[in-house]
């Protein structure tokens, strides 16, 4: 599958709203997990790596009724395995067309931390779960720019804070 192009961030007229939620999903490693302390480069994110290989965000759609919290912690355990993520903020909205070009993605981003060190096998079929280094401000490259952008972001926050908090 080519990676997305420019066309994907341009909403076409008559594509509907699809509300989703993703999540930017931190740990520390070791025996510092448990007290949410680590050294500036010791900090990891989660990556969902789906079918194809495709890495990005742990993400996706919101069901009929669900809050974005709620939302955002079925899709940590049936996407990445994980539970329990203690999230911090809410980062960013972004948007754009999903893959398809059949809904515009309307995606509310948030901050956690996992103190998990062994994930769930996701729930979602071929899915795994990743932890990559967040060295110097260096950040995995992920299927949707965007994504890597907002990585970014962060990555820029724990190189200035030493913290995500």
């Amino acid at each position: 599958m080519p990676p997305p192009d420019a066309t994907h961030y341009c909403r076409p007229d008559g594509v509907p709203d699809r509300p989703s939620v993703g999540g930017v999903i931190l740990r520390a490693p070791g025996p510092d997990a448990a007290t949410l302390e680590g050294a500036p480069g010791g900090w990891q994110v989660a990556v969902v790596v789906e079918p194809g290989p495709y890495p990005q965000l742990p993400k996706g759609g919101l069901e009929i009724g669900e809050a974005h919290l709620d939302a955002l912690h079925r899709e940590l355990r049936e996407e990445a395995g994980l539970e329990g993520v203690q999230i911090l903020r809410e980062l960013a909205t972004l948007e754009r067309l999903n893959y398809a070009r059949t809904k515009w993605q309307v995606t509310r981003y948030y901050l956690g931390i996992s103190t998990q060190q062994e994930a769930l096998p996701p729930l979602e079929p071929g899915y795994r779960l990743e932890w990559h280094p967040l060295l110097g401000g260096q950040v995995p490259d992920l299927f949707w720019p965007e994504q890597t952008r907002l990585l970014r972001q962060v990555a820029r926050q724990l190189q200035r804070n030493g913290t995500p908090f």
